[in-house]
């Protein structure tokens, strides 16, 4: 079967069976949409077979798994994921916080479990509903809201994406009648207004990504004042940047109003304009403003007090192991004292760090963008981060290779842009779907960026 005129890449991707292709069923249908069956252009009517070829996403994943034969693989699989798992607590939530309540937790147990007065080991009851109230449905309430902007950033991210790739194909590809349409625009056009809007996007990338100077200690010491204040006033700068950029795509659309264009198009730029400067500031107030800092204050004090205030509870809980109250018990052995003692030092100490855990999640996720180093190619933040957060950097990556695509043929205007060879003046045959697309310019660090897994 001839394929003239389809490109290189088009239809290897649809793996036709031609065992089974009937050429009178394709004409009767081609006849009937009045396609009339042209000769070479009979893959035009293939998008069932397109439709049915099997994602390279599944292929690659049963390839992968083709080794996975063993009766056995389920019991590997689920200790490597126990094994990442503990590996991701230890890189993600065990702190130096996490390491001083461990031993504020041990000391405190041991202390009541081994000091007595007269006697009797300082030892009761305590009942855990004030940590409940005072420290986990806190903790769980705030890492809900947590999550919610996190959510809430990632629709703006996308809007901010979306909106400003449809500005730039209306300045790149959109023509009129009028006039000479797009040859009426100056020189460099589309290549000026592609360069501003990397250069928005890339402001924002570092607004994103700057590490946060909202902690306790950027406003209770004296350094920590001082960093504040420097990045500030770099913070301030950048966006004074990012709304003189606003400005400038703001003026490139009355360019093409000067050009000709029409005005219902032109008001729909503006639109693009007007829903993008929407959506940053959404991303610009969930950067600067966080959940309220006293709530953090709270939950960390609480956390490091609450082992003292409990430590009564697990000298109970040793009596009743050791069963030093029943009458007439035989006196515990040493390794029984040496075994009750570790175990409850140990259960005070998971205790605790299942409560630090949470606040460590909550604290990862108060700024949830990551600070990944802008420009590098290093996996871990530069100002710490999580793998929860938002890869800001690969999302605007992706935005920025978008931009530099730019049709094959499409050198037709000085402005740049504008619709390719093939498709103005107007053929006979329409060639939508044979287009190629490439990009002109240096993308390296922008598609490594982009491309990352």
């Amino acid at each position: 079967m001839a394929n003239a005129g389809v490109p290189g890449g088009f239809l290897p991707a649809v793996r036709l069976n031609l065992a089974t292709y009937d050429t009178a069923e394709i004409e009767q249908e081609a006849s009937r949409k009045g396609a009339r069956g042209i000769e070479g252009d009979d893959y035009l009517l293939h998008i069932d077979d397109v439709w049915a070829e099997e994602s390279p996403l599944h292929e690659e994943w049963r390839r992968g798994s083709a080794g996975k034969s063993s009766i056995l693989d389920p019991v590997t699989e689920a200790l490597i994921n126990l094994l990442a798992s503990v590996r991701i607590y230890c890189k993600y939530l065990i702190t130096v916080e996490a390491w001083l309540l461990c031993l504020v937790s041990v000391s405190a147990t041991l202390m009541f479990s081994l000091y007595k007065v007269n006697g009797q080991r300082l030892a009761v009851n305590v009942s855990w509903a004030f940590i409940s109230f005072a420290i986990i449905f806190p903790l769980t309430n705030s890492l809900n809201e947590t999550f919610r902007r996190r959510e809430q950033a990632l629709v703006a991210l996308g809007d901010v994406k979306a909106f400003l790739l449809s500005y730039y194909q209306g300045h790149r590809d959109w023509d009129w009648t009028t006039g000479n349409g797009r040859r009426n625009l100056p020189k460099n056009h589309v290549a000026q207004v592609r360069l501003v809007v990397a250069l928005l996007v890339t402001d924002m990338r570092n607004v994103l990504t700057c590490p946060t100077t909202s902690r306790q200690v950027h406003f209770h010491t004296v350094w920590g004042r001082k960093q504040r204040s420097r990045m500030g006033r770099i913070q301030r700068e950048l966006l004074q940047r990012i709304a003189n950029h606003f400005d400038r795509i703001s003026l490139a659309v009355e360019e093409l109003k000067y050009a000709g264009q029409p005005g219902n198009e032109s008001s729909r730029m503006r639109q693009y304009v007007t829903l993008t400067m929407r959506a940053w500031e959404r991303l610009k107030f969930i950067k600067k403003y966080r959940t309220p800092i006293a709530t953090r204050a709270f939950a960390r004090v609480y956390i490091f007090l609450h082992p003292i205030f409990w430590g009564p509870y697990y000298a109970h809980l040793l009596e009743q192991m050791l069963n030093v109250e029943a009458a007439g018990a035989p006196k515990p052995t040493l390794y029984t004292v040496v075994c009750a003692n570790l175990y409850v030092c140990v259960l005070s100490v998971l205790t605790s760090l299942a409560m630090m855990g949470l606040f460590n999640v909550r604290y990862r996720l108060e700024d949830p963008f990551s600070s990944a180093a802008a420009g590098s190619n290093e996996d871990e933040p530069a100002g710490g981060g999580g793998v929860d957060q938002i890869h800001v950097a690969q999302e605007f990556a992706e935005l920025m290779y978008g931009i530099s695509q730019e049709f094959v043929g499409a050198d037709q205007n000085a402005c740049g842009g504008g619709p390719p060879r093939s498709c103005y003046p107007l053929p006979s045959e329409c060639q939508i779907a044979s287009l190629e697309i490439d990009t002109r310019i240096a993308v390296v660090h922008i598609k490594e960026h982009a491309l990352r897994p």
